[in-house]
C-alpha cells in the first residue's frame, strides 16, 4: 500500500524501495542498502543522489564512511510545495512565449499542412483544444453543423474537452451527430443546447469518430491504445461528405 502510494506521487521502483528501507532502518551506507533492498550498488548510489537532490535523504559522513539519512516525512510535503512553484512559474513562462510566438502564426508566409496526423492521448487531446476554434469558425462559416459520425468511446475518453466546448458553444452551433446506442447518450440527452444524437440501427457498429466542421474533415480512432487522429482540410472533400452526412441524418429521423 505504501508504495504504490509512493509511486503514485512520482517515485521510480527503485526510488520508492530505496527510500522506504532507508526510512525503515533510520540510517544506512549505499552498501548495507544494495543487499538489503536487491538493488545493483551502482544503481543505489545514482538513486541516492536523486533523493539527496530533491531534499528527501541526506548525507552523514563519519570519518571515511558517508551514512545516508531519510529525511523526516514532511520533506514529502515540500517536494510537492517546490514543484508547485516550479509548475507556476513554468505556467507563466509559457503565458509569455505564446503571445511572443502568435505572431509567426498569423504571418502570410505561414501555413498548416492538409493532412495532420496524432498520435497518442495526449497528442489527440492538444489537436482538440488547439483546433476547436477553427473547427467553430468552420461551422459557423458553412451551415452552423457540427456533423459526423461520433464512437460513444470518444465521449467517455475526452468528456472533459467536450464539456469545455459545450460551455463556449453558441446557440448559432448545432452538434447533429449520428451514433451507436450507448449508455453514455442516454444520459446526455437534452442535457446540451443544440446537441442531438441520432442512433443508427443495433446491427451497426462503427468503431471510429468522424467529424466534417466547415472545411475540415476530423477522424479518431479511441477504442484501442494509442489513440491517435488525423486531420484534413480539403473544401471539396468535406463538403462532399457533409452531405453524406445530412442524407444519413435525414435517414435516421424519418424511421
Amino acid at each position: 500500500m505504501i508504495e504504490q502510494l509512493i509511486k503514485q506521487i512520482g517515485f521510480t521502483e527503485n526510488e520508492a524501495k530505496l527510500y522506504l528501507q532507508l526510512a525503515d532502518m533510520g540510517k544506512s551506507t549505499a552498501q548495507i542498502l544494495a543487499k538489503r533492498s536487491n538493488v545493483p550498488r551502482t544503481t543505489v548510489y545514482s538513486v541516492l543522489e536523486g533523493l539527496v537532490a530533491r531534499g528527501l535523504v541526506s548525507e552523514e559522513r563519519k570519518q571515511a564512511t558517508t551514512f545516508f539519512v531519510a529525511n523526516p516525512p514532511t520533506s514529502l510535503l515540500r517536494l510537492v510545495q517546490r514543484e508547485q512553484e516550479e509548475l507556476k512559474s513554468k505556467e507563466k513562462a509559457i503565458k509569455l512565449l505564446v503571445e511572443e510566438i502568435k505572431p509567426f502564426f498569423k504571418a502570410k508566409l505561414f501555413s498548416l499542412p492538409r493532412l495532420q496526423f496524432f498520435e497518442g492521448s495526449a497528442a489527440v487531446e492538444n489537436m482538440l483544444y488547439d483546433f476547436t476554434e477553427e473547427w467553430r469558425q468552420g461551422i459557423l462559416s458553412t451551415d452552423g453543423v457540427w456533423w459526423g459520425y461520433q464512437d460513444h468511446t470518444f465521449v467517455e475518453r475526452y468528456r472533459k474537452w467536450l464539456e469545455s466546448y459545450w460551455k463556449i458553444k453558441t446557440d448559432e452551433e448545432n452538434i447533429q451527430l449520428i451514433s451507436n446506442r450507448s449508455n453514455v447518450e442516454v444520459e446526455l440527452k437534452g442535457k446540451v443546447k443544440g446537441r442531438e444524437i441520432r442512433a443508427v440501427p443495433a446491427e451497426y457498429d462503427f468503431s471510429s469518430t468522424i467529424w466534417v466542421c466547415g472545411d475540415y474533415i476530423i477522424l479518431l480512432m479511441t477504442r484501442n491504445e494509442p489513440h491517435y487522429a488525423f486531420q484534413f482540410k480539403d473544401s471539396v472533400f468535406a463538403a462532399n461528405l457533409r452531405l453524406v452526412f445530412k442524407l444519413i441524418w435525414n435517414s435516421l429521423g424519418e424511421k
